[in-house]
């Protein structure tokens, strides 16, 4: 503490020139251990005293040009500063504030007869000092007494700034204080009321209270915070600014009577609270989802559930759950089930999004999978279920390798087919060589006497196990057709697309309009056998139409492909020994050919150009053999009755009928030419080259083979399509021609056509 000298006798002043001697020079100290009565001098340029109280005679002290008189000088220290400022209550306008108090030396020493000044503002920038104060009271304490005093008459919600200061009997006050920046209590929000009750939240408005306020809080409890009951759960909910007029409290229980308690916030969080207001919470109605239905896609293995929402209170989304088994527990309410919660049955949460539909992928096939969708609120409390199951199946892979034989009497046909062991995809059953009903459950076998358009009869069943079936003939020398249906245990209808065989033995793949059909020979049928194709399993022949390829110029496009089985995988073959009888089926529609089914959208979709009337077709339509970007023209017989073009061709994969004017005689160009290059080693693989062209009027038709010399080499022999194609097998006299270029030329109706093949080796 700074020392302060009383009871000074004269302030300093200039020493007189009779002055008796004294005590003078750089500085002066006064101990405690001077005695009083002391004379003598000393030299000093300051003067400092001690903290405890000394008194000493002095005659003189000289000190610079000042000087001290003779007489009693008292020595002490000023009390100590206050350290801390806290407010034990307060009001809107009121501040009750309380200090610990210091000693009269600092922190020692009891203050008998002192004096507090207290001095508070709501100003930021006020200046405090202890000779500015706002009150004044006489005091007596002890070092470390609490004190308190009220400051009354302040605003509310307004921040006050305090000092206090500590003066002892002679009035010297402490220099400093520690500060205080306590806020009155904001108002109570004015009007307040439910404005809305539901199942689990309330929501609660009011009027801005005078001087406002930095936020406002609401407390519930369903005990009327204990005073009913012991214990219960006090929610609570707070605004982010003063402005606001609602609040709402969520988490709540149906049903149940709450009490509320609103209050208004200062800038430190504390709150003024109002009246208690009580409510009951709605009885909760969550209602279950309407209308579910199902859409499979079996071959993508998934599915699409769609469904309304009905409307209720504080609606929140569906949670939905799906097994293998059927759905016992469920959620339970009050809990939240992110998607991949497994429940105690081993149900499955897929997901809890508030929509109206939902995709399900990766599904296994012939597996029952159970779906139940709840409605759920934000409290999560769920409605009755709504389930449903289904089962994704894809049929049985129709018969491969099928083959027929007549008895000698003509009376019955042995069918003949090999095991089927995988789905219409490919995909193979669980166990190929025991398949489960739901995979494959039996074979059925149906008779026809046509095949345009056959009306197929119902003949009689085989077991799953089976291959060989025996049918009866009606009329003996007759031709009938039999086909071999895979059939799984599922009463859908949905069966993969068989072929058929005839009583000579023929072979017949399909298409799905029952018109468009691929005849095979029965002397080259033995390609469907294992032992007669490179692949070395059973095959059967699909018939898939391309709607891609339609428009412009293509009617109609189709492709034959053969699959092995099991697995549906592609079969590459050699060009067979005889050639494929292949019915292409083409639409009309107003007088029109069209370019796929005659519907309006498809015409829309892929007009034709040039336009053909159905009279002119057998003047305009030609079929294309097409591999990759070329394609060869095969020409064929136009049927307008039958609305068919009927090729012969060697060859399977995609046919076409294209709109093409077609020449009235014999025709002939570079794309009737079916490969540049041949390689004749005799592997079945492009031994030979056929040459098709348009012969409508059956006219003589030549063709010879010559080298790049012009020497003769060959002459073509007849080709697989009867009087409108040539081959050449890379031979000459039996030998294979050496490796090189030759020139083709064809003769017919005077006219002659040339170009060049390649052999290699």
């Amino acid at each position: 503490m700074i020392p302060v000298l009383l009871g000074l006798l004269a302030l300093w002043a200039p020493a007189p020139a009779s002055a008796e001697p004294g005590l003078s020079g750089a500085g002066v100290a006064i101990r405690r251990n001077l005695i009083a009565g002391g004379g003598g001098s000393a030299a000093g340029a300051g003067l400092a005293l001690d903290s405890a109280v000394a008194e000493a005679g002095i005659s003189t002290l000289t000190c610079a040009s000042a000087q001290v008189f003779p007489g009693l000088m008292h020595e002490i220290s000023q009390p100590g500063s206050i350290t801390s400022i806290t407010a034990v209550s307060k009001d809107t306008g009121s501040l009750e504030l309380s200090w610990p108090s210091p000693g009269r030396d600092g922190f020692q020493g009891d203050v008998l007869a002192g004096h507090w000044r207290i001095d508070a503002s709501s100003d930021p920038a006020h200046v405090f000092a202890p000779t500015t104060y706002q009150t004044e009271f006489a005091t007596t304490t002890a070092p470390g007494a609490t004190q308190y005093y009220t400051l009354t008459g302040l605003l509310a919600n307004t921040t006050y700034y305090t000092r206090i200061y500590l003066a002892d009997a002679r009035k010297f006050f402490a220099e400093t204080s520690a500060p205080s920046d306590e806020s009155t209590w904001s108002r109570l929000p004015a009007s307040p009321l439910f404005s809305g009750v539901f199942g689990t939240s309330v929501t609660i408005s009011w009027v801005l209270p005078a001087d406002g306020a930095e936020g406002y809080l609401v407390k519930g409890s369903s005990t009327n915070f204990g005073l009913l009951t012991p214990g219960g759960v006090v929610v609570t909910s707070q605004t982010p600014s003063g402005l606001a007029v609602t609040l709402t409290v969520t988490g709540l229980a149906p049903d149940t009577t709450y009490y509320f308690s609103l209050g208004s916030l200062n800038w430190q969080s504390q709150g003024n609270f109002n009246t208690v207001m009580s409510t009951v919470t709605r009885r909760l109605v969550v209602l279950p989802i309407e209308g579910l239905a199902v859409a499979t896609d079996d071959l993508g293995r998934r599915l699409t559930l769609t469904w309304s929402n009905p409307d209720f209170p504080e609606r929140a989304g569906v949670t939905i759950l799906l097994s293998t088994n059927p759905i016992t527990s469920g959620p339970a309410d009050g809990t939240a089930y992110p998607p991949g919660t497994v429940l105690a049955d081993g149900a499955v949460v897929r997901s809890s999004a508030s929509a109206a539909s939902y995709l399900e992928t990766g599904l296994t096939l012939d597996v029952t999978g159970y779906f139940s969708l709840y409605s759920r609120n934000v409290a999560n409390v769920f409605s009755v279920a709504v389930s449903t199951f289904v089962v994704l199946d894809l049929p049985p892979m129709a018969p491969a390798g099928l083959a027929g034989a007549l008895n000698a009497e003509g009376s019955s046909i042995t069918l003949s087919w090999s095991q089927v062991g995988s789905n219409l995809d490919g995909s193979g059953f669980q166990v190929p060589a025991a398949p489960i009903p739901f995979e494959l459950n039996r074979f059925e076998i149906y008779r026809a006497t046509g095949i345009f358009r056959p009306n197929w009869e119902y003949v009689g069943s085989a077991p799953a196990s089976a291959a060989v079936y025996v049918a009866s003939v009606p009329t003996p020398g007759a031709v009938s057709y039999y086909k071999v249906v895979s059939r799984d245990g599922f009463p859908s209808g949905w069966t993969d697309s068989a072929m058929a065989v005839d009583t000579l033995g023929d072979i017949y793949a399909l298409g799905a309009d029952q018109v468009t059909r691929l005849r095979i020979p029965a002397a080259a049928a033995g390609f469907l056998q294992p032992s007669g194709n490179p692949s070395g399993k059973p095959l059967l022949v699909r018939v898939d139409e391309r709607p891609e390829d339609l428009g412009g110029r293509v009617v109609q496009s189709v492709s034959f492909d053969p699959v092995s089985s099991p697995g549906n995988e592609a079969a590459p073959l050699p060009a067979a020994s005889s050639p494929f009888d292949i019915a292409l089926h083409y639409d009309t529609a107003g007088g029109q050919v069209v370019a796929g089914a005659p519907r309006p959208r498809s015409q829309a979709a892929n007009p034709l150009a040039p336009a053909v009337s159905a009279d002119e077709a057998s003047d305009w339509l030609t079929a294309y053999y097409v591999e990759g970007k070329s394609a060869a023209k095969v020409f064929g017989r136009v049927d307008p009755l039958a609305q068919t073009v009927q090729v012969q061709a060697p060859y399977l994969g995609n046919y076409q009928i294209r709109a093409t004017a077609r020449a009235q005689g014999f025709s002939f160009d570079a794309s009737g030419v079916s490969n540049r290059a041949i390689t004749p080693d005799g592997n079945g693989l492009n031994d030979t080259v056929v040459f098709t062209f348009s012969n409508p009027q059956d006219s003589a038709v030549s063709g010879r083979i010559y080298d790049v010399r012009g020497r003769f080499v060959a002459d073509l022999a007849p080709g697989p399509v009867a009087g409108a194609s040539l081959v050449w097998d890379g031979k000459a006299n039996g030998a294979v021609v050496p490796r090189g270029v030759y020139i083709y030329q064809i003769r017919a109706e005077g006219r002659t056509y040339n170009g060049t093949v390649v052999v290699i080796r």
